[in-house]
């Protein structure tokens, strides 16, 4: 149930998004326009203070290139369809959860943390590191393997079996890799394979 109600939800948000331009866009829009609006309240207030109104652009300058550095940074991390069509990986995600919790029960829990773990990791580390692309994916060999470190020693610190953690390491990083829709794999096949196993 309670996946279920995550579910509408996340669909509803992800329609909403598609609707509307994307919200770090309007948000940036939106301070510059108010710091736009003080920096000429500062000229009608002050017109004979250049030094004020020139701290103020500075100012301005900097926040603009900081910004922008924000923006390129979060351009890098989402993908292209996201750009498109919203973040319905949030959308995926849940849905793959909810399958994966009325097909494996608790082993979902499995699919949850490799999700949390593995996705994030892979991209953070693959946007400021990744030098060595994987062919025909989104990846980096050096995302991917942070990723799966991450996951594995998680799963070596809460007590796994390192045959275990190893092979539900590398099945969860390969489909994070290689799946259609990643958000919606990683939970089903990773609780599947922990099901399977019976771990």
């Amino acid at each position: 149930m309670f996946y279920s109600i995550l579910a509408i939800i996340a669909t509803t948000i992800n329609a909403v998004q598609i609707k509307r331009p994307l919200i770090r866009l309007e948000i940036k829009n939106l301070l510059q326009e108010k710091r736009r609006k003080i920096i000429e309240e500062l000229l009608k207030t002050f017109p004979t203070e250049m030094s004020i109104i020139t701290k103020s652009l500075k100012y301005e300058e900097e926040l603009r290139k900081l910004e922008d550095h924000f923006n390129d940074y979060i351009d890098r991390m989402e993908r292209s369809y996201e750009k498109i069509g919203g973040y319905i990986g949030i959308t995926h995600g849940i849905i793959g959860v909810l399958i994966a919790s009325i097909l494996f029960g608790n082993y979902a829990a499995y699919g949850i943390l490799a999700l949390m773990i593995i996705d994030p990791v892979a991209a953070i580390v693959g946007v400021a590191f990744g030098k060595h692309k994987i062919p025909k994916t989104d990846g980096s060999i050096e995302g991917s393997m942070a990723g799966y470190l991450a996951f594995f020693l998680l799963l070596l610190i809460t007590g796994f079996d390192i045959n275990v953690a190893l092979l539900l390491s590398l099945v969860a990083t390969l489909t994070e890799l290689i799946a259609v829709e990643d958000n919606l794999f990683i939970p089903l096949l990773t609780a599947a394979l922990a099901y399977f196993l019976q771990v």
